[in-house]
């Protein structure tokens, strides 16, 4: 089953905000197996709509769309939808009492405006929407032409609202669960599909890849994709199956080979981020933590702080000047002074400039066993390494923060 997904606003297509609904829906889809081949965003113009809704029509079997279902005047995809498909808008009553509860609920009054919300094209299902007043809308159209081999006779309109919050919550009401039904339909069978994401950081793509040169092929079953993000490469792995024990099983020879190939490289699954795992191992051992750092700018402590797995394990951090040069010496004993600690995580001030290829300037990075009182300040770095400054701008701070915690999550193994 191929899809289209279409973004709607104004604001949108005047770069003043982010379509994040597109990309997050084609994930969606993703893991249910099915292909999203278009990504399109049209403004609040309805003959444009009308044009975008018709051309998607004829190209892909699933049309999601989000956007334009508010009460205002230039909320027209009720009108542009009903018009592509040559359909009256009629007012649907259970939808209308819904939105009038709402309110209710909310201790005001509706608006007569908000009575078009309730609208729909005629033959629509209305898609419930439990975090705002606007329905969506499920809308089955049968083509009149006839359709290639392997193409549905119809196409599925699903719409929903373009708040993020709302949109993502009516789909995990009752989308998933749509195109599910819709696939098992297609096939004549109950049909799953699975993944896996193993996340790694230390190596480039290309390194990871030579190390697997066999799991990554594209002839490999079950498939494994490779992406890249911020330092972090992500091998995901894609199963399908009858049931969701089978996928797993047909996955587990692919994943132990990983991990045998990558070992220490792996620091998570899912929705792990690197810090998250070492503030997870932090708490399992009842140890905890305080950085410093000079060059990434307080950038470690709110990487940190940020994981819902810090409290309890991480106590604080310090910011030295980003540029002035300050040894390992200096910042345990600041460290010292300021926090009592299980460890101590560092990094060191960024030379002066860019990060420019063509210098061989470094800055360290260093875990601290900050529990010892020993005099000898050499004998409680536990780990250091210096890493030369290069490296795109926009990633540089987070190829610092990651190579810090990677080293102390290696000491808490």
């Amino acid at each position: 089953m191929q899809a289209e997904i279409i973004s709607n606003g104004d604001e949108l297509t005047s770069g003043k905000i982010l379509d994040t609904n597109s990309q997050w829906l084609s994930l969606e889809l993703n893991d249910l197996g099915v292909t999203t081949l278009y990504h399109t965003t049209v403004g609040d113009d309805l003959e444009a709509m009308i044009h975008v809704l018709q051309t998607a029509m004829e190209r892909v079997d699933l049309l999601i769309w989000t956007g334009g279902l508010g009460p205002t005047a230039d909320d027209l995809t009720r009108q542009a939808v009903a018009q592509s498909v040559g359909a009256m808008l009629e007012k649907n009553e259970q939808s209308l009492r819904y939105i009038r509860e709402m309110f209710q609920r909310r201790g005001q009054e509706m608006p007569k405006t908000n009575e078009i919300q309730a609208f729909q094209p005629k033959g629509a299902v209305p898609i419930f929407n439990l975090y705002g007043t606007a329905p969506g809308i499920d809308l089955t159209v049968q083509r009149k032409k006839p359709v290639k081999r392997g193409r549905l006779d119809f196409v599925r309109i699903l719409v929903y609202p373009g708040v993020p919050a709302e949109m993502k919550g009516m789909w995990a009401d009752s989308g998933r669960k749509t195109i599910q039904e819709m696939l098992d339909q297609m096939t004549g069978q109950k049909r799953v599909i699975r993944f896996r994401s193993i996340h790694s950081f230390g190596l480039g793509e290309s390194q990871l890849e030579a190390l697997l040169p066999d799991i990554v092929n594209r002839n490999h079953y079950p498939k494994v994709g490779i992406t890249a993000n911020q330092g972090t490469i992500t091998l995901r792995i894609v199963s399908e199956a009858e049931t969701e024990d089978e996928c797993f099983k047909k996955m587990e020879p692919t994943v132990n080979l990983i991990y045998e190939k990558l070992g220490d490289l792996i620091f998570g699954e899912g929705d792990d981020r690197l810090q998250d795992v070492v503030c997870r191992k932090l708490r399992g051992l009842g140890k905890t933590l305080a950085v410093i750092e000079a060059g990434t700018r307080g950038l470690l402590a709110e990487t940190v702080a940020g994981s819902v797995e810090s409290e309890g394990c991480f106590i604080g951090g310090m910011v030295l000047p980003p540029k002035q040069q300050v040894t390992v010496e200096e910042m345990i004993r600041c460290g010292r002074r300021f926090f009592h600690v299980d460890y101590l995580l560092l990094i060191g001030a960024y030379p002066p400039g860019l990060p420019d290829r063509n210098r061989k300037e470094e800055t360290f990075v260093a875990v601290i066993d900050a529990g010892r009182t020993e005099t000898d300040l050499q004998k409680v770095i536990l780990d250091l390494r210096s890493f030369p400054y290069v490296g795109h701008p926009n990633i540089i701070d987070d190829l610092y923060i990651k190579r810090s915690l990677g080293l102390l999550k290696k000491r808490l193994q």
